[in-house]
Protein backbone atom coordinates (compact mmCIF):
# COMPACT_ATOMS: atom_id res chain seq x y z
CA UNK A 1 0.00 0.00 0.00
CA UNK A 2 2.85 2.65 0.91
CA UNK A 3 4.23 2.26 -2.52
CA UNK A 4 0.72 3.03 -4.11
CA UNK A 5 -0.23 6.40 -2.60
CA UNK A 6 1.95 9.17 -2.17
CA UNK A 7 0.48 11.81 0.13
CA UNK A 8 3.51 14.14 -1.50
CA UNK A 9 2.14 13.98 -4.84
CA UNK A 10 0.53 17.76 -5.10
CA UNK A 11 0.21 17.04 -9.10
CA UNK A 12 -2.39 14.20 -8.09
CA UNK A 13 -3.94 16.43 -5.00
CA UNK A 14 -4.52 19.56 -6.78
CA UNK A 15 -5.26 18.52 -10.09
CA UNK A 16 -9.11 20.03 -9.94
CA UNK A 17 -7.81 23.26 -8.78
CA UNK A 18 -7.00 26.26 -11.01
CA UNK A 19 -4.37 28.48 -10.43
CA UNK A 20 -6.15 31.14 -8.91
CA UNK A 21 -7.74 29.01 -6.48
CA UNK A 22 -4.61 27.70 -5.19
CA UNK A 23 -3.88 31.62 -4.53
CA UNK A 24 -7.28 31.93 -2.81
CA UNK A 25 -7.09 28.64 -0.42
CA UNK A 26 -3.14 29.79 0.47
CA UNK A 27 -4.31 33.26 1.34
CA UNK A 28 -6.76 31.22 3.84
CA UNK A 29 -4.46 29.21 5.50
CA UNK A 30 -2.31 31.93 6.17
CA UNK A 31 -5.07 34.34 8.23
CA UNK A 32 -6.00 30.74 9.74
CA UNK A 33 -2.39 30.47 10.89
CA UNK A 34 -2.76 33.64 13.65
CA UNK A 35 -4.65 32.45 16.40
CA UNK A 36 -5.80 35.70 17.70
CA UNK A 37 -6.93 37.11 14.20
CA UNK A 38 -9.17 33.86 14.54
CA UNK A 39 -10.32 34.02 17.69
CA UNK A 40 -11.56 38.08 17.16
CA UNK A 41 -12.62 37.39 13.91
CA UNK A 42 -14.92 34.99 14.88
CA UNK A 43 -16.35 36.84 18.12
CA UNK A 44 -16.73 39.89 15.51
CA UNK A 45 -18.65 37.72 12.51
CA UNK A 46 -21.26 36.41 15.37
CA UNK A 47 -21.45 39.88 16.71
CA UNK A 48 -21.63 41.30 13.43
CA UNK A 49 -24.45 39.01 12.54
CA UNK A 50 -26.29 39.68 15.45
CA UNK A 51 -27.03 43.40 14.61
CA UNK A 52 -27.60 42.49 11.47
CA UNK A 53 -24.24 44.44 9.80
CA UNK A 54 -24.38 43.02 5.92
CA UNK A 55 -21.26 40.92 6.25
CA UNK A 56 -22.48 37.43 4.61
CA UNK A 57 -20.99 38.53 1.10
CA UNK A 58 -17.63 38.67 2.78
CA UNK A 59 -17.97 35.29 4.67
CA UNK A 60 -19.75 33.88 1.79
CA UNK A 61 -16.85 34.76 -0.82
CA UNK A 62 -13.76 33.58 1.87
CA UNK A 63 -14.52 30.56 4.69
CA UNK A 64 -17.83 29.45 3.30
CA UNK A 65 -16.82 29.30 -0.23
CA UNK A 66 -13.58 27.02 0.55
CA UNK A 67 -15.06 24.90 2.74
CA UNK A 68 -19.32 24.54 2.26
CA UNK A 69 -20.86 23.49 -1.01
CA UNK A 70 -23.46 26.67 -1.43
CA UNK A 71 -26.79 27.27 -0.11
CA UNK A 72 -29.29 24.61 -1.37
CA UNK A 73 -28.71 21.44 -2.56
CA UNK A 74 -28.86 22.54 -6.41
CA UNK A 75 -25.88 25.37 -5.30
CA UNK A 76 -23.64 21.77 -4.66
CA UNK A 77 -24.02 20.29 -8.09
CA UNK A 78 -20.97 21.82 -9.26
CA UNK A 79 -18.62 21.03 -6.94
CA UNK A 80 -19.92 17.15 -7.00
CA UNK A 81 -19.48 17.68 -10.85
CA UNK A 82 -15.69 18.61 -10.73
CA UNK A 83 -15.00 15.78 -7.62
CA UNK A 84 -16.54 13.23 -9.79
CA UNK A 85 -14.50 13.83 -12.39
CA UNK A 86 -11.40 12.97 -10.00
CA UNK A 87 -13.13 9.96 -8.83
CA UNK A 88 -14.11 11.56 -5.15
CA UNK A 89 -17.58 10.78 -4.11
CA UNK A 90 -19.11 13.39 -2.16
CA UNK A 91 -21.48 13.77 1.44
CA UNK A 92 -23.69 16.83 0.90
CA UNK A 93 -24.56 17.85 4.31
CA UNK A 94 -27.05 20.47 5.72
CA UNK A 95 -25.33 22.13 8.49
CA UNK A 96 -27.72 23.17 10.90
CA UNK A 97 -27.61 22.53 14.60
CA UNK A 98 -28.69 24.26 17.60
CA UNK A 99 -32.14 25.02 16.65
CA UNK A 100 -35.15 25.78 19.48
CA UNK A 101 -38.66 25.17 17.33
CA UNK A 102 -40.35 22.80 16.66
CA UNK A 103 -41.46 23.72 13.17
CA UNK A 104 -38.25 23.90 12.46
CA UNK A 105 -37.19 20.63 13.42
CA UNK A 106 -39.54 19.33 11.33
CA UNK A 107 -39.23 21.86 8.38
CA UNK A 108 -35.61 20.11 8.77
CA UNK A 109 -36.42 16.18 8.59
CA UNK A 110 -38.15 17.12 5.99
CA UNK A 111 -34.91 18.96 4.14
CA UNK A 112 -33.12 15.63 5.02
CA UNK A 113 -35.44 13.64 3.38
CA UNK A 114 -34.98 15.59 0.36
CA UNK A 115 -31.14 15.39 0.89
CA UNK A 116 -31.53 11.61 0.75
CA UNK A 117 -33.19 11.36 -2.07
CA UNK A 118 -31.52 14.09 -3.95
CA UNK A 119 -28.81 11.35 -2.84
CA UNK A 120 -30.27 8.04 -4.03
CA UNK A 121 -30.35 9.91 -7.68
CA UNK A 122 -27.08 10.78 -7.70
CA UNK A 123 -23.88 8.16 -8.28
CA UNK A 124 -21.85 10.63 -6.56
CA UNK A 125 -22.87 11.27 -3.62
CA UNK A 126 -22.42 8.13 -1.08
CA UNK A 127 -24.30 9.19 1.68
CA UNK A 128 -26.82 11.48 3.18
CA UNK A 129 -26.36 12.90 6.82
CA UNK A 130 -27.66 14.76 9.68
CA UNK A 131 -26.62 16.60 13.25
CA UNK A 132 -29.30 15.03 15.88
CA UNK A 133 -29.92 19.07 17.14
CA UNK A 134 -31.06 19.71 13.76
CA UNK A 135 -34.19 17.75 14.90
CA UNK A 136 -34.18 17.99 18.51
CA UNK A 137 -33.18 20.67 20.82
CA UNK A 138 -30.07 19.82 22.86
CA UNK A 139 -31.43 20.63 26.19
CA UNK A 140 -33.81 17.41 25.79
CA UNK A 141 -31.07 14.93 24.52
CA UNK A 142 -29.18 16.34 27.11
CA UNK A 143 -31.76 15.06 30.00
CA UNK A 144 -32.33 12.03 27.82
CA UNK A 145 -28.77 10.91 28.06
CA UNK A 146 -28.22 12.10 31.92
CA UNK A 147 -31.68 9.68 32.82
CA UNK A 148 -32.54 6.66 30.78
CA UNK A 149 -36.19 6.70 32.33
CA UNK A 150 -36.53 10.37 31.00
CA UNK A 151 -39.65 11.31 28.60
CA UNK A 152 -41.58 13.57 27.19
CA UNK A 153 -43.41 15.22 24.41
CA UNK A 154 -40.22 16.54 22.78
CA UNK A 155 -38.26 13.61 22.92
CA UNK A 156 -41.29 11.16 21.32
CA UNK A 157 -40.82 13.79 18.62
CA UNK A 158 -37.29 13.16 18.36
CA UNK A 159 -38.13 9.94 17.96
CA UNK A 160 -40.82 9.96 15.73
CA UNK A 161 -38.62 11.91 13.27
CA UNK A 162 -35.48 9.36 13.39
CA UNK A 163 -37.90 7.00 13.02
CA UNK A 164 -39.04 8.95 9.87
CA UNK A 165 -35.52 9.70 8.29
CA UNK A 166 -34.75 5.94 8.82
CA UNK A 167 -37.50 4.87 6.87
CA UNK A 168 -36.87 7.46 3.54
CA UNK A 169 -33.18 5.99 3.80
CA UNK A 170 -34.63 2.51 4.14
CA UNK A 171 -37.01 2.87 1.23
CA UNK A 172 -34.90 4.38 -0.88
CA UNK A 173 -31.92 2.11 0.16
CA UNK A 174 -29.63 4.68 0.53
CA UNK A 175 -27.05 5.10 3.48
CA UNK A 176 -26.97 7.65 5.82
CA UNK A 177 -24.66 9.04 8.53
CA UNK A 178 -25.64 10.45 11.56
CA UNK A 179 -23.25 13.22 13.08
CA UNK A 180 -21.70 13.44 16.44
CA UNK A 181 -22.23 16.29 18.65
CA UNK A 182 -21.39 17.44 22.43
CA UNK A 183 -20.61 14.52 25.03
CA UNK A 184 -23.22 15.37 27.45
CA UNK A 185 -26.20 14.70 24.55
CA UNK A 186 -24.54 11.51 22.49
CA UNK A 187 -25.64 8.91 25.08
CA UNK A 188 -28.92 9.81 23.86
CA UNK A 189 -28.71 10.36 20.30
CA UNK A 190 -26.35 6.90 20.03
CA UNK A 191 -29.06 4.90 21.64
CA UNK A 192 -31.61 6.58 18.75
CA UNK A 193 -29.03 5.52 16.06
CA UNK A 194 -28.38 1.94 17.77
CA UNK A 195 -32.20 1.82 17.18
CA UNK A 196 -32.56 2.44 13.44
CA UNK A 197 -29.10 0.01 12.85
CA UNK A 198 -31.69 -2.69 14.66
CA UNK A 199 -34.07 -2.08 12.10
CA UNK A 200 -32.48 -1.02 8.73
CA UNK A 201 -28.86 -2.80 9.01
CA UNK A 202 -29.47 -6.18 8.95
CA UNK A 203 -28.17 -7.59 5.51
CA UNK A 204 -26.51 -4.62 4.38
CA UNK A 205 -25.39 -1.38 6.26
CA UNK A 206 -27.35 1.83 5.91
CA UNK A 207 -27.34 3.33 9.55
CA UNK A 208 -23.52 4.53 10.13
CA UNK A 209 -23.37 6.04 13.49
CA UNK A 210 -20.34 8.95 13.76
CA UNK A 211 -17.62 8.03 17.02
CA UNK A 212 -15.26 10.51 18.03
CA UNK A 213 -12.17 9.19 19.24
CA UNK A 214 -11.10 12.02 21.29
CA UNK A 215 -13.75 11.22 24.04
CA UNK A 216 -11.64 8.97 26.29
CA UNK A 217 -14.81 6.48 26.87
CA UNK A 218 -15.50 6.39 22.62
CA UNK A 219 -13.27 2.93 22.00
CA UNK A 220 -15.49 1.07 25.06
CA UNK A 221 -18.43 2.76 23.39
CA UNK A 222 -17.33 1.46 19.67
CA UNK A 223 -17.12 -2.15 21.03
CA UNK A 224 -20.01 -2.20 23.21
CA UNK A 225 -22.16 -1.42 20.21
CA UNK A 226 -20.25 -3.96 18.28
CA UNK A 227 -21.08 -6.54 20.75
CA UNK A 228 -24.71 -5.36 21.05
CA UNK A 229 -24.99 -5.60 17.31
CA UNK A 230 -23.29 -9.55 17.27
CA UNK A 231 -25.74 -10.58 20.12
CA UNK A 232 -28.94 -8.72 18.38
CA UNK A 233 -28.32 -9.99 14.37
CA UNK A 234 -27.48 -6.88 13.21
CA UNK A 235 -24.43 -5.25 11.89
CA UNK A 236 -22.41 -1.51 13.22
CA UNK A 237 -22.37 1.20 10.89
CA UNK A 238 -19.34 3.06 12.29
CA UNK A 239 -17.66 6.64 10.92
CA UNK A 240 -14.45 6.92 13.47
CA UNK A 241 -13.12 10.44 13.39
CA UNK A 242 -10.66 12.54 16.13
CA UNK A 243 -13.47 14.88 17.05
CA UNK A 244 -14.67 18.82 16.27
CA UNK A 245 -15.81 19.92 20.10
CA UNK A 246 -12.69 19.81 21.69
CA UNK A 247 -12.63 23.62 22.88
CA UNK A 248 -15.89 23.12 23.52
CA UNK A 249 -15.59 20.43 25.88
CA UNK A 250 -12.55 21.50 27.77
CA UNK A 251 -14.20 24.95 28.59
CA UNK A 252 -17.30 23.10 29.96
CA UNK A 253 -15.29 20.91 31.72
CA UNK A 254 -13.53 23.66 33.55
CA UNK A 255 -16.77 25.77 33.99
CA UNK A 256 -18.51 23.37 35.58
CA UNK A 257 -16.12 21.40 37.55
CA UNK A 258 -15.75 18.11 36.35
CA UNK A 259 -13.23 15.96 34.69
CA UNK A 260 -12.69 16.63 30.77
CA UNK A 261 -14.31 13.80 29.05
CA UNK A 262 -11.27 14.99 26.05
CA UNK A 263 -7.93 12.79 25.81
CA UNK A 264 -5.58 14.50 27.68
CA UNK A 265 -2.91 14.61 24.85
CA UNK A 266 -3.43 14.47 20.88
CA UNK A 267 -1.39 11.47 20.91
CA UNK A 268 -3.47 9.70 23.55
CA UNK A 269 -6.63 10.89 20.77
CA UNK A 270 -3.81 9.21 18.05
CA UNK A 271 -3.81 5.78 20.36
CA UNK A 272 -7.23 5.51 20.41
CA UNK A 273 -8.28 6.22 17.09
CA UNK A 274 -5.86 3.72 15.35
CA UNK A 275 -7.27 1.37 18.40
CA UNK A 276 -10.71 2.07 17.01
CA UNK A 277 -9.57 1.39 13.22
CA UNK A 278 -7.95 -1.89 14.08
CA UNK A 279 -11.05 -3.23 15.94
CA UNK A 280 -13.68 -2.62 13.36
CA UNK A 281 -11.54 -4.76 11.07
CA UNK A 282 -11.00 -7.57 13.12
CA UNK A 283 -14.95 -7.76 12.55
CA UNK A 284 -14.84 -6.91 9.20
CA UNK A 285 -18.48 -9.75 8.28
CA UNK A 286 -20.06 -7.26 11.17
CA UNK A 287 -19.19 -3.70 10.82
CA UNK A 288 -18.87 -1.12 7.99
CA UNK A 289 -16.15 1.63 8.57
CA UNK A 290 -15.60 5.00 7.53
CA UNK A 291 -12.84 6.79 8.05
CA UNK A 292 -12.92 10.20 8.77
CA UNK A 293 -9.32 11.21 8.97
CA UNK A 294 -6.73 14.12 8.47
CA UNK A 295 -3.90 11.88 9.70
CA UNK A 296 -1.70 10.67 6.92
CA UNK A 297 -0.46 8.43 9.05
CA UNK A 298 -3.94 6.68 10.62
CA UNK A 299 -5.07 6.96 6.57
CA UNK A 300 -2.04 4.28 5.59
CA UNK A 301 -2.95 2.33 8.26
CA UNK A 302 -6.41 1.60 7.44
CA UNK A 303 -5.68 1.19 4.48
CA UNK A 304 -3.38 -1.72 4.93
CA UNK A 305 -5.93 -2.82 7.03
CA UNK A 306 -8.75 -2.93 3.95
CA UNK A 307 -6.38 -4.79 1.75
CA UNK A 308 -4.96 -7.40 4.69
CA UNK A 309 -9.29 -8.18 5.35
CA UNK A 310 -10.77 -7.72 1.96
CA UNK A 311 -7.71 -8.10 -0.87
CA UNK A 312 -8.85 -4.07 -2.00
CA UNK A 313 -9.36 -1.27 -1.08
CA UNK A 314 -12.89 -1.08 -2.78
CA UNK A 315 -14.84 -2.45 -1.01
CA UNK A 316 -17.91 -1.59 0.24
CA UNK A 317 -17.50 -2.26 3.77
CA UNK A 318 -14.56 0.28 3.43
CA UNK A 319 -14.78 4.17 3.17
CA UNK A 320 -12.24 7.07 3.42
CA UNK A 321 -13.59 10.51 3.59
CA UNK A 322 -12.14 14.49 4.22
CA UNK A 323 -13.96 17.78 5.00
CA UNK A 324 -14.13 19.79 1.85
CA UNK A 325 -10.92 22.21 1.67
CA UNK A 326 -9.15 20.08 3.94
CA UNK A 327 -6.81 17.26 3.48
CA UNK A 328 -6.68 17.27 -0.42
CA UNK A 329 -3.33 15.28 -0.35
CA UNK A 330 -4.89 12.06 0.99
CA UNK A 331 -8.64 12.39 -0.91
CA UNK A 332 -7.16 12.31 -4.20
CA UNK A 333 -4.15 10.24 -4.23
CA UNK A 334 -6.30 7.89 -2.39
CA UNK A 335 -8.96 8.44 -4.85
CA UNK A 336 -5.94 7.65 -7.66
CA UNK A 337 -5.21 4.68 -5.27
CA UNK A 338 -8.73 2.94 -5.57
CA UNK A 339 -9.99 3.67 -2.30
CA UNK A 340 -13.47 4.94 -1.70
CA UNK A 341 -13.36 8.51 -0.81
CA UNK A 342 -15.49 10.92 -0.52
CA UNK A 343 -15.33 14.68 0.56
CA UNK A 344 -18.28 15.90 2.90
CA UNK A 345 -19.45 19.47 2.11
CA UNK A 346 -21.70 21.00 4.15
CA UNK A 347 -24.14 23.16 2.75
CA UNK A 348 -27.04 25.79 4.06
CA UNK A 349 -27.70 29.59 4.83
CA UNK A 350 -24.33 31.19 5.55
CA UNK A 351 -26.09 31.98 8.81
CA UNK A 352 -27.22 28.57 9.85
CA UNK A 353 -23.63 27.23 8.63
CA UNK A 354 -21.50 29.67 10.61
CA UNK A 355 -21.14 27.25 13.92
CA UNK A 356 -19.65 24.88 11.31
CA UNK A 357 -17.66 27.43 9.73
CA UNK A 358 -15.83 28.75 13.38
CA UNK A 359 -15.11 24.94 14.33
CA UNK A 360 -13.26 24.91 11.07
CA UNK A 361 -11.44 27.94 12.13
CA UNK A 362 -10.77 27.12 15.52
CA UNK A 363 -9.76 23.36 14.15
CA UNK A 364 -7.04 24.93 11.60
CA UNK A 365 -5.35 27.13 14.57
CA UNK A 366 -5.61 24.16 17.53
CA UNK A 367 -4.61 20.79 15.65
CA UNK A 368 -0.76 20.98 15.70
CA UNK A 369 0.61 20.99 12.15
CA UNK A 370 -2.38 21.34 10.32
CA UNK A 371 -2.37 24.58 8.60
CA UNK A 372 0.96 24.48 8.22
CA UNK A 373 0.75 20.58 6.43
CA UNK A 374 -1.84 22.77 4.15
CA UNK A 375 -0.14 25.70 2.82
CA UNK A 376 3.32 23.55 2.72
CA UNK A 377 1.37 21.35 -0.31
CA UNK A 378 -0.30 24.72 -1.39
CA UNK A 379 3.01 26.27 -1.82
CA UNK A 380 4.84 22.72 -2.98
CA UNK A 381 1.83 22.69 -6.25
CA UNK A 382 2.40 26.28 -6.93
CA UNK A 383 6.26 26.28 -7.20
CA UNK A 384 6.20 22.78 -9.40
CA UNK A 385 3.65 24.81 -11.73
CA UNK A 386 5.92 28.01 -11.89
CA UNK A 387 8.64 25.81 -12.47
CA UNK A 388 6.65 23.68 -15.20
CA UNK A 389 5.04 26.77 -16.89
CA UNK A 390 8.67 28.24 -17.17
CA UNK A 391 9.86 24.48 -18.50
CA UNK A 392 7.49 24.83 -20.93
CA UNK A 393 7.80 28.14 -22.08
CA UNK A 394 11.54 27.48 -23.08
Amino acid sequence: MNEKVDFRNTEVAFASKTNAELLKARFLFELLRNKPLVAFGNSFVQWALHIGLPIEWLIKSTVFKHFCGGVTLDSCKPLVARLEESGVSAILDYSVEGQDSESQFDQNVQLIQEEINNASKSKNIAFAVFKPTSIGRIEVFEAASTDPTFASLEFEAIKGRYKAIGQTAAALSQPIMIDAEESWMQTSADALALDLMREYNINNVLIYNTFQMYLSDRLQKLKDCARSAEEEGFKLGAKLVRGAYMEKERERARKLGYTSPVCPTKEATDTLFDQAVAFVFENPESIAVFVGTHNEQSTLKAANLAIEKYTTLDHANVWFGQLQGMSDQITYNMASAGARVAKLIPYGPVKEVLPYLIRRAEENTSIAGQTGRELSLLRKEMSRRKHQTTAQSK
